[in-house]
C-alpha cells in the first residue's frame, strides 16, 4: 500500500492522548496528531520517511521528469502504458 493511502487511513490521536499514551507501539504506526480535532502533525515510521526522500529525489531528477513526460505523451498517443515501478527500475539500471 502507498504511504498516501496509509496516511488517509491513519489512526488519529489528540495531543493530550498522545502525551498520556505515548509508547513505542504508536511510534511504529502512521499517526495523524490532532489538536481539538484539527490535524497539526504526522508521525511516520523512519522507513516511510526514507522512502519519501527517495521519491522526492527521483522527482527532482531531470532525466526522470523527461522520461515520465515522454510516457505521458506516448499514452496520450494511444500507446499501452507500463507500471511506473518498471520504468524506475529501468532508469536505475541505466545509472549503474
Amino acid at each position: 500500500m502507498s504511504i498516501a493511502a496509509d496516511l488517509l487511513k491513519a489512526h488519529r490521536i489528540g495531543v493530550r492522548d498522545l502525551k498520556e499514551h505515548l509508547s513505542t507501539k504508536f511510534l511504529n504506526d502512521i499517526l495523524v496528531i490532532t489538536d481539538r480535532g484539527k490535524p497539526i502533525s504526522v508521525n511516520l515510521p523512519y522507513s516511510d520517511v526514507l522512502e519519501l526522500v527517495d521519491m522526492l529525489d527521483e522527482l527532482a531528477d531531470l532525466e526522470t521528469i523527461a522520461t515520465v513526460n515522454e510516457g505521458r505523451e506516448a499514452i496520450k498517443a494511444g500507446a499501452k502504458g507500463i507500471p511506473v515501478s518498471n520504468l524506475f527500475s529501468r532508469i536505475r539500471a541505466n545509472r549503474k
